[in-house]
């Protein structure tokens, strides 16, 4: 039943989305994802910085063989190769204040390891691949640096790391 030109009331479906997906609309989530073939013993770092606002991060990473992945805060290194952080409404023109770089320089500390997860078989298969992620937010402290460091236990190791967060310029935990 329509009312003038209006849909009726009692028709309308109310459409409910969660805080994450509604800052995807507003232009404010962004993402980064990487592939990379490590040999063992062989890591890939990537400096995660923040800026003037709070990212609200989940992150995922994966391995063929056996991988581990640990996340540092507060390093006092440079990142060497800049990255594009995208965002996720690809219509959206708004930008982060957060950097990411892959690799790293310098410095005398990684940080603190707030994070690690190690798992996966020792030849690479399908079955015994490493894979773990951190579903429940982080929110990141202000301009800070993060190390996010997957490392290779196994030659040959296909690895992934997908990052996505939220800016938000107010930290409502505290």
């Amino acid at each position: 039943m329509q009312i003038g030109n209006q849909p009726s009331p009692f028709t309308t479906p109310v459409v409910g989305i969660d805080y994450p997906h509604a800052e995807i609309h507003t232009g404010s989530h962004y993402f980064y994802a990487d592939c990379v073939e490590l040999d063992n013993g062989v890591s890939q770092d990537y400096l995660f910085t923040t800026g003037s606002k709070y990212p609200h991060m989940s992150f995922e990473y994966s391995g063929s063989a056996i991988t581990q992945l640990q996340v540092f805060e507060a390093s006092d290194k440079t990142g060497t190769t800049l990255q594009t952080l995208l965002n996720n409404n690809r219509a959206s023109s708004k930008t982060t204040t957060a950097t990411l770089h892959k690799a790293v320089t310098g410095g005398t500390t990684d940080g603190t390891l707030i994070w690690c997860d190690k798992s996966g078989s020792a030849t690479n298969q399908a079955q015994g691949g490493a894979s773990s992620s951190q579903d429940s937010e982080l929110i990141l402290k202000l301009n800070t640096k993060y190390i996010f460091r997957i490392t290779s236990f196994t030659n040959d190791n296909l690895t992934n790391l997908k990052i996505g967060y939220y800016d938000e310029s107010v930290n409502y935990g505290l």
